[in-house]
């Protein structure tokens, strides 16, 4: 009996394009989000370690409220979910497709050494999956 090779999170994420620092504009945040077509992004200190977490979201809920309540304009730190669901680059992608049948992120941060270097979406995890099946190494 042959065993499925492991599927490696490195070899599926997205290298770290988008971020942002907790002194970012909500207002920024949002009109990248959607320039760019992204859920969500980590947030980073200016060594690059994770923080927290800016979702699609919670800008929605944000400027909601802006726009509602008139309030002040808000930062990344008002809004951004400080805790933040992590990978690293060397788990088992069927070990977080596992997690992600639960209610959890839709895009996870890769985190090496303490610094984030990338993300990994339920669609790239959807894609590795599909990879793996295809190519005849039979169930997962």
């Amino acid at each position: 009996m042959t065993t499925t090779p492991k599927i490696l999170v490195r070899d599926y994420m997205r290298s770290l394009s988008l971020w942002f620092s907790p002194s970012d504009p909500i207002e920024k945040v949002a009109a990248t989000l959607v320039k760019q077509e992204e859920l969500g992004a980590p947030v980073l200190d200016e060594h690059k370690r994770l923080v927290g977490f800016v979702t699609e979201q919670d800008c929605i809920k944000e400027m909601l409220n802006d726009s509602y309540y008139a309030q002040e304009h808000q930062l990344v730190s008002d809004v951004m979910s400080r805790r933040t669901v992590s990978v690293g680059p060397n788990e088992d992608v069927t070990h977080l497709a596992e997690e992600m049948l639960g209610a959890k992120p839709k895009i996870y941060p890769v985190v090496e050494n303490s610094r984030v270097i990338g993300v990994i979406t339920r669609g790239d995890v959807l894609r590795a999956l599909s990879r793996v099946r295809n190519s005849g190494h039979g169930h997962i």
